[in-house]
């Protein structure tokens, strides 16, 4: 997704989208990256790409740089023509394909005054709309040799003009009533799909290099454990029942995994929560106990072997 820097229009004209079409497929044909639903507006674009290496970025750059600098010299402006980078999100096509692929044909008809039409006319004018690829994926233009169609079409049916006839349908459905966009399901407002996809992502990420600073956050996030994740791993290390870790108690072992559990959720789960929700996750206890637990752990570790054997392995 990318919009016209403090909102200015990126395509003014038939003329500057041809333009960016004819690019997009050149680019994609150099980067082996597979376009399988486009829409350009005035003031943004979107499309929904598959990278069959690790290139997205490069992909990108090469688009949007040359696009910038044919806009500027055709218009006679300088400077930025995009808002900052691309804003990207990972999606599991198995579980979002569909709906992201009908949120982005449904683009055209999803802004300004076309939401004040009736369907029948927000339908024609999806159909008749030439700068989105839903033309070319329900049959009704000619399909340009670098837009792929068949990864889509696949699950609604055997024959190509049942494919998208139940596609259209699919896609026109979402004229009716109000329609959610997918992204607003995103993880970390970077990844969309099921948790099994999520966590395969989780595994790909162990043991590689950080990326950009702009992914540092959603890797932050990934990596985290969950709280109650951290409270069974100390647990089992402890050999005590879980609510036990989560309650203050008698006994120094029992105690000890309460505090130690405090300070690998602070290690570990703070991306994902706030020292208050680990608190909240420990019984109830506010931050300053949770902070207490963490200096206690700290400063016994460095005279304790046995903690920090302990801390060190759970960690």
């Amino acid at each position: 997704m990318c919009r016209g820097n403090g909102g200015q229009h990126v395509f003014t004209d038939d003329r500057d989208r041809e333009a960016f079409l004819g690019r997009l497929g050149t680019v994609a044909g150099a980067f082996r990256v597979e376009i399988h639903a486009y829409a350009l507006m005035g003031t943004h674009l979107h499309l929904f790409v598959r990278t069959r290496e690790a290139n997205l970025a490069r992909f990108m750059q090469h688009l949007l740089s040359w696009y910038t600098q044919w806009f500027n010299i055709r218009h006679g402006s300088r400077g930025h023509l995009f808002q900052g980078r691309y804003k990207a999100l990972l999606v599991d096509k198995n579980a979002y394909g569909t709906e992201v692929s009908r949120y982005i044909h449904l683009n055209p008809v999803r802004t300004g005054g076309t939401t004040k039409k009736t369907v029948a006319e927000q339908r024609s004018a999806l159909r008749e709309y030439r700068w989105s690829s839903y033309q070319a994926m329900i049959g009704s233009a000619r399909k340009e040799e670098w837009l792929e169609t068949k990864a889509t079409l696949a699950r609604w049916g055997d024959s190509v003009r049942e494919q998208q006839t139940k596609y259209a349908g699919f896609v026109e459905e979402g004229l009716v009533g109000e329609l959610e966009d997918p992204a607003e399901e995103a993880l970390v407002q970077s990844i969309l799909g099921r948790d099994r996809f999520v966590d395969r992502v989780r595994r790909l990420l162990h043991g590689r290099k950080a990326g950009d600073r702009e992914s540092a956050c959603a890797r932050r996030w990934l990596l985290a454990e969950n709280v109650e994740a951290v409270i069974d791993e100390v647990a089992r290390a402890y050999k005590v029942r879980p609510d036990e870790v989560k309650k203050a108690g008698s006994g120094r072992r029992r105690n000890e995994a309460r505090d130690v559990a405090m300070w690998l959720a602070r290690e570990r789960c703070a991306a994902r929560c706030s020292l208050g929700e680990i608190g909240k996750a420990m019984g109830g206890v506010g931050k300053s106990a949770v902070n207490m637990a963490c200096r206690r752990v700290a400063s016994r570790a460095r005279r304790d072997k046995h903690l920090k054997r302990m801390i060190a392995r759970l960690s």
